[in-house]
């Protein structure tokens, strides 16, 4: 491989810090592209669960709106209706 002089060895060891780091930069390539991936998948499988998202939530709207419907009905019927002073007037 070489022919035993300094210059040589010094050659091939710069030659091998190159492979090296090429190596490297290349790896982190590869690295930050399956993060980049799962990061993906990761969104898909989120809207593979759209369904189940849309579900949840007008479950939570219904009762949410339930709850406004109840006030309502409470404040048209005038129950428990109160004076700036904060007694209860009947």
């Amino acid at each position: 491989m070489t022919s035993g002089k300094p210059e040589d060895a010094a050659a091939v060891e710069r030659e091998l810090e190159r492979i090296v780091s090429e190596a490297e930069a290349k790896l982190a390539e590869v690295r930050r592209e399956l993060a980049e991936r799962r990061r993906q998948d990761a969104q898909h499988a989120e809207i593979d669960r759209l369904e189940e998202h849309l579900a949840n939530a007008t479950v939570r709207w219904e009762e949410v709106r339930s709850f406004f419907d109840d006030v309502l009905a409470q404040l048209r019927r005038g129950d428990a209706r109160e004076d700036p002073s904060g007694e209860v007037s009947e």
